[in-house]
């Protein structure tokens, strides 16, 4: 599920039960993929970074509609890289589902490092050099040749 119109960047949300939202949310509910995964790589910087590019803007925020949904590049991920980004997308709904999360700033950082580990698998997802993630992620926290020995 995503609003389709978003500050800073696209939100999506995994959800496993049936819900009712209005019309400003789109429902993604593919059944040829991992829905945590796709979660995953669609929270990642690099889609972010896409649509930014590709997709529509109004200002700074944007504005995920169809038609640059459906043209996001989905890798299509074996089982083995797509159960690596389901399992932290696992620790991070846990965590962002404590009662005390939005007041907990360790909770908080913890997230922001799973997020990171999604985006570095995301970046090798997609056989990005370390100069395109740079131009992507100002603030990659790897030195050049962590990524490189970096492997999913």
């Amino acid at each position: 599920m995503s609003l389709r119109k978003c500050s800073n960047c696209p939100t999506f949300t995994y959800t496993d039960f049936d819900c009712f939202v209005g019309a400003m949310y789109y429902i993604i509910k593919p059944a040829y993929i991992n829905l945590k995964y796709l979660t995953g790589l669609l929270n990642s910087k690099l889609v972010a970074y896409w649509l930014k590019k590709q997709g529509k803007m109004q200002g700074n925020n944007y504005q995920v509609d169809k038609e640059p949904l459906m043209n996001i590049p989905i890798y299509n991920a074996n089982e083995n890289e797509s159960n690596k980004v389901s399992v932290i997308i696992d620790k991070i709904l846990e965590i962002t589902g404590s009662n005390d999360y939005e007041q907990n700033t360790d909770k908080q950082q913890t997230v922001k490092k799973y997020e990171n580990q999604i985006d570095i698998i995301v970046y090798k997802l997609y056989n990005l050099t370390y100069q395109e993630v740079l131009t992507i992620d100002k603030n990659f926290p790897m030195s050049e040749q962590e990524y490189k020995d970096f492997h999913i």
